[in-house]
């Protein structure tokens, strides 16, 4: 199928659908489109450097037993 006739279809399946669907659909693309163009490693260090104190913290509560709650096999 070409991008044409996707793009086409995406438009058709589209019609009807409530504005919050529509912008599930949306916030979709825009994170297809961002994870193809950004770098996988450099993602995660933008992610990791722009947490505030308090989600740092958050995340390393989250992650404090990991290797206990789930060991390797």
């Amino acid at each position: 199928m070409s991008a044409a006739q996707i793009e086409s279809l995406i438009i058709q399946k589209s019609k009807g659908l409530p504005a919050e669907m529509l912008q599930e659909v949306l916030d979709f693309m825009d994170f297809l489109k961002f994870k193809k163009l950004t770098p996988k490693t450099d993602s995660i260090q933008s992610a990791l450097s722009d947490l505030n104190v308090s989600e740092v913290g958050h995340l390393e509560e989250e992650f404090m037993d990991y290797k206990s709650v789930y060991p390797n096999e």
